[in-house]
């Protein structure tokens, strides 16, 4: 039989069935959930299983309960990435953004002049949309458009419906 790595005292237990309950966060309320199955008795295959998680995972929860404690176990780590524009180099984007109306291909080649750095066109959209600006998909124009003609139709138009 294998020895249990760590026993919860009654505080602790009572500590982490408050924190399971009041959590909204499902991911923490499953880590919780995790170590209060494993003081209970049941092994880390049979944690997995309840939860349907890998039993890697059980092990690599408890192994953080044991070294760092439960403030650590409840921190979800949100990976991403720095921004690669400092943000006075974002807000200067966005006043050039805002003089007039761009495509996402010059603002890639206004980025890369002004800043030399180099952006894929969807990391340049994404950095757009973060920013606060969205995609707007042009209105096709019929090139060889009559306007009297089409003046025309929608006043027949207009007079067979009756408005």
């Amino acid at each position: 039989m294998r020895k249990k790595l760590f026993t919860l005292t009654r505080n602790q237990r009572d500590d982490l069935e408050r924190r399971y309950k009041q959590t909204a966060e499902r991911r923490i309320s499953e880590r919780i959930q995790a170590i209060l199955l494993l003081d209970a008795g049941h092994n880390r295959d049979a944690v997995a299983r309840i939860l349907h998680v890998n039993p890697k995972t059980i092990t690599r929860w408890m192994h953080i309960f044991v070294d760092a404690g439960i403030e650590t176990l409840c921190t979800i780590q949100s990976g991403g990435n720095d921004p690669i524009l400092t943000q006075p180099q974002q807000e200067q984007l966005m006043a050039w953004l805002d003089s007039t109306v761009r495509s996402t291909k010059e603002a890639l080649a206004w980025v890369e002049t002004t800043f030399q750095v180099s952006y894929t066109e969807s990391g340049m959209r994404k950095l757009l949309q973060r920013l606060g600006y969205r995609y707007k998909q042009p209105v096709p124009v019929p090139a060889k458009a009559d306007p009297a003609a089409q003046a025309a139709w929608l006043t027949s138009y207009a007079e067979k419906r009756g408005s």
